[in-house]
């Protein structure tokens, strides 16, 4: 089976989804890693950045072949049309062009009849063929045009197939079949085609606006050689098949045969999120943080015991099982959370009970105002190592104030001032930025904590994400979670009114979880 990945097109023109030329090499360079077949670089008639990287991303790939996306001829003679010439001049040895399956296409939007709808896609096929460039052929809204116009809908597979196209690429543009029609037509379409003595290698391009294009795609298997899609799902409106949902399936679930790295398939589907510009879901089949995460007392309970409430194993993945600490996981989720960070719980000790119901008021109070702590394993710690552990108090801030500055000319800058209580001493400071207040004050936090703790110096910020915790229009509540790197990456959660203030919560917890758990207790 050959995987076709197209996220450098139809992921990029997902809502929110950007790509700069630098994240067009290195998503290029990750899906070679991966193990993809072939590299939908993009159209490059739309863009000179496009066309453009192929240049620069054809001799960095080591395994895959990249494919030029266009069209059938724009002009009435594929010689002098522009998006067909685009394609043989950016160097890309394979094409993936587009053409209209759907009468009603052909005649509304391209204002051909028929018969000229079917030499547009023999002459663009041979065009390029007669160019030295290997052609797969995309049947744009084949299964609804198969449904108006069966006849014809097969006709326009056998111009490109005649006209020498390797590949012919069955797509529900709409994304709106069920999979008992999407088996029937393909297996149709592929017995028809075949009736003529013709080879034929047919393909699947699946939308995934009903939440199909996975099942329409498995059963689709046994008539096709291609499987087109993105590696993170994203797509024009709801988005496309899921290369890395379809690949744990084929792989775990029907012992398919394809040369990916699959232990890592969570570490390439959340980068992949990243280059595009949006934010990594965490409720994804097989490599979401929320696959193999157990919150239920009884679930929790079974799991600990030998017992699974999992499909398969995480680590086939890259990815782990983690037990949610929360209000709803009773004593199974305390223990089972607490051996995770090596620490040992004793139920036979007076006060454990005690501490375990104080301990889940607490997280009661903090899912009610918002703050989802989830599967974090930092905020875990912190809370565990409250009731449980050997916490001291490394540190506390007893005031704070920032200030954001921009100048006429653009320049922005921000201070932060801090006092903080440390091992008994008030200790304050301020540090002035060209950046923002989160910046300011995880360097003000550093300055003042270093002298006491030289192990904050390697502490590093990477990110930062503010959305609404709780909405109460003018007093809505803010949830800010700041990301951390000291050799490992972790983040810590804040919620308050102000927007500062989560901050300033956020950035408490990172370092006391770095100096407590990363640094041993300094």
């Amino acid at each position: 089976m050959e995987l076709y990945d197209c996220t450098l097109r139809e992921g990029e023109q997902a809502k929110g989804a950007s790509l700069s030329l630098d994240d067009r090499i290195k998503m290029c360079k990750l899906l070679d890693e991966f193990g993809v077949d072939y590299i939908e670089l993009g159209w490059p008639y739309v863009s000179k950045e496009i066309f453009n990287s192929f240049s620069e991303a054809i001799p960095l790939v080591k395994r895959a072949k990249i494919v030029a996306f266009g069209s059938t001829s724009i002009e009435t003679y594929p010689e002098v049309d522009k998006n067909l010439g685009s394609i043989i001049r950016c160097g890309a040895k394979y094409a993936c062009i587009f053409g209209k399956t759907d009468v009603t296409h052909v005649e509304k939007q391209l204002g051909l009849s028929n018969k000229e709808n079917l030499e547009k896609i023999s002459n663009s096929v041979s065009f390029l063929r007669k160019n030295n460039v290997s052609v797969f052929y995309d049947a744009e809204h084949f299964f609804d045009g198969f449904k108006k116009n069966p006849e014809y809908a097969i006709e326009t597979l056998f111009s490109a197939k005649r006209a020498g196209a390797e590949r012919l690429i069955l797509c529900d543009t709409n994304g709106g079949k069920l999979p008992n029609e999407v088996e029937e037509i393909v297996k149709y379409t592929k017995n028809e085609l075949e009736k003529d003595g013709l080879e034929v290698q047919l393909g699947v391009h699946l939308h995934d606006d009903c939440g199909l294009a996975l099942a329409n795609t498995l059963v689709a298997l046994p008539y096709i050689k291609q499987v087109q899609g993105t590696i993170n799902g994203l797509g024009e409106r709801v988005g496309n098949l899921n290369l890395t949902t379809f690949v744990a399936n084929y792989l775990d679930k029907m012992n398919g045969k394809l040369n990916v790295d699959m232990k890592r398939l969570k570490e390439f589907n959340e980068e992949s999120f990243r280059l595009c510009g949006v934010v990594v879901s965490e409720r994804r089949p097989y490599v979401g943080e929320t696959a193999f995460c157990h919150r239920g007392g009884v679930h929790v309970n079974a799991m600990m015991k030998g017992a699974s409430y999992e499909h398969t194993e995480p680590e086939k993945f890259g990815g782990k099982r983690i037990i949610i600490l929360n209000s709803l996981g009773g004593i199974s989720s305390v223990v089972g959370v607490a051996s995770q960070f090596g620490i040992e719980l004793n139920r036979e000790i007076p006060e454990f009970y005690e501490k375990v119901q104080k301990l889940m008021e607490e997280l009661r109070t903090y899912e009610r105002s918002g703050y989802d702590l989830g599967t974090l394993p930092a905020e875990q710690f912190l809370i565990l190592n409250k009731y449980f552990g050997n916490q001291r108090n490394l540190f506390e801030i007893k005031a704070w104030n920032s200030e954001s500055k921009r100048r006429v000319d653009g320049d922005e800058s921000a201070s932060f001032y801090a006092l903080c209580d440390v091992t008994g001493k008030l200790v304050d400071s301020e540090v002035e930025v060209k950046g923002g207040p989160v910046e300011a004050g995880f360097n003000v936090l550093k300055k003042v904590l270093s002298p006491y703790y030289p192990s904050v110096s390697d502490l590093h910020l990477s990110d930062f994400r503010v959305t609404i915790a709780r909405e109460r229009e003018e007093e809505s509540t803010v949830r800010n979670e700041i990301w951390f790197r000291n050799g490992k990456d972790f983040s810590t959660v804040g919620v308050d009114r102000n927007i500062i203030g989560s901050a300033v919560e956020a950035l408490a917890k990172g370092f006391r979880y770095h100096l407590s758990y990363e640094g041993k207790n300094e």
